[in-house]
C-alpha cells in the first residue's frame, strides 16, 4: 500500500523530534565556541541548521520530475490535510507516550539524583525516603511534574504544525521521483474515491494506536537479544586487529609525535585528558536531568 512507506516515517519523525533541538542547541553552541560570530554572519543556531542541512545533500529534480510535481503535490495534499501531523502528534502523546511518562509517577527519583549527586538506589533508600527527600529539595516536584507533562501533548502538536509544510513538500517531491505518470493517475484516483478518502484521514490516527506500542512491547525481548547479538559480532568482527591504545599506554616516542602533530606539548595532553575524565565521572555522579 502506497501509504506504508510514509507511515512509519512519520512515526520516527515524531519520535526524533523533541531531541533535535537540544542537539541543534548543541550544535550552536559548539559553532560559537569554535569559531565567533562576526557581525552579519548570524546566529549560531542558523549556522548550526545549515551544517545539519549540508550532511543531507539532495539531488535537484529532472524536468520529468518537475512536470509530474504539480500533481504528487494534490496527492500529499489529499494524503495529509492541514493539521494532520499535529493530531497524530498529539493522539500517539496522549495514547502512547502519556501512559509511558505517568508509569513512573512523579520524579522524585530524578530530583533526588539531581539534587544530591546520588540515586536514591545507588543510596539504597526507600521509596518513602526518596519522596521525603525530594520534597526537601523541591516542595512542589510533584505539581510542577504534572504541569510540565500537561504541556508536553500542545507543545509537541506546535512542533509537528511547524514541521507539516516541510514534510509535505518532501513527500510530494519524493512521489514525483518515484512514481510514473501512469502510477500517478492510479494513486490520485484512488484518493478521490470515498474509500481513498477515509484511508487519507484514518490512517495517520492509526499509528498513534496502543496496538501499536503493544506489538513492539511484545518483540522488545527479541529485539534486545538481536542488539546483544549484533554486538557479539562486531566485537568479533574486529577481534583480530590490535588492541587500542590510550595516551599513557604510548611510548615516549609515541607521544612525541602526537605533541608534534597536534601542537600541543605532552603535558597539555595529559591535562586535556585528566579534565576530560574528571567531568565525565562529575556526569556519571551527578546523573541526568
Amino acid at each position: 500500500m502506497i501509504r506504508r512507506i510514509f507511515i512509519p516515517a512519520a512515526s520516527l519523525a515524531a519520535l526524533a523530534l523533541a531531541p533535535q533541538p537540544l542537539a541543534a542547541q548543541d550544535m550552536a553552541e559548539d559553532t560559537a565556541a569554535a569559531e565567533p560570530a562576526t557581525e552579519g554572519e548570524g546566529d549560531p543556531m542558523a549556522q548550526a541548521m545549515g551544517m545539519l542541512g549540508a550532511m543531507f545533500p539532495v539531488e535537484p529534480l529532472t524536468a520529468d520530475q518537475q512536470g509530474r510535481l504539480p500533481q504528487a503535490s494534490r496527492i500529499i495534499t489529499r494524503m495529509i490535510p492541514e493539521g494532520t501531523l499535529g493530531e497524530m502528534m498529539g493522539g500517539m502523546f496522549d495514547k502512547l507516550f502519556g501512559p509511558m511518562a505517568a508509569l513512573g509517577g512523579a520524579p522524585a527519583s530524578a530530583v533526588v539524583q539531581k539534587g544530591i549527586g546520588l540515586s536514591p538506589v545507588d543510596a539504597g533508600l526507600t521509596e518513602e525516603q526518596t519522596a521525603a527527600i525530594a520534597a526537601l529539595l523541591d516542595p512542589a516536584y510533584e505539581e510542577r511534574h504534572a504541569r510540565e507533562m500537561a504541556v508536553m501533548p500542545t507543545m509537541m502538536r506546535e512542533m509537528m504544525t511547524v514541521m507539516e509544510p516541510t514534510m509535505r513538500k518532501a513527500m510530494a517531491e519524493l512521489y514525483a521521483i518515484n512514481f510514473s505518470q501512469k502510477e500517478l493517475d492510479d494513486i490520485e484516483a484512488f484518493f478521490q474515491t470515498d474509500s481513498g478518502t477515509a484511508y487519507a484521514r484514518k490512517s495517520f490516527t492509526m499509528s498513534s494506536d496502543p496496538r501499536i506500542l503493544a506489538a513492539s512491547m511484545e518483540s522488545l525481548p527479541q529485539m534486545m537479544g538481536a542488539i546483544g547479538d549484533m554486538e557479539k559480532k562486531i566485537a568479533a568482527a574486529s577481534a583480530d586487529l590490535p588492541a587500542k591504545r590510550s595516551f599513557a599506554d604510548l611510548s615516549t616516542a609515541d607521544k612525541a609525535k602526537i605533541a608534534t602533530l597536534s601542537g600541543y606539548s605532552v603535558e597539555q595532553i595529559e591535562g586535556l585528558l585528566a579534565e576530560s575524565q574528571s567531568a565525565s565521572e562529575d556526569d556519571n555522579e551527578g546523573g541526568l536531568d
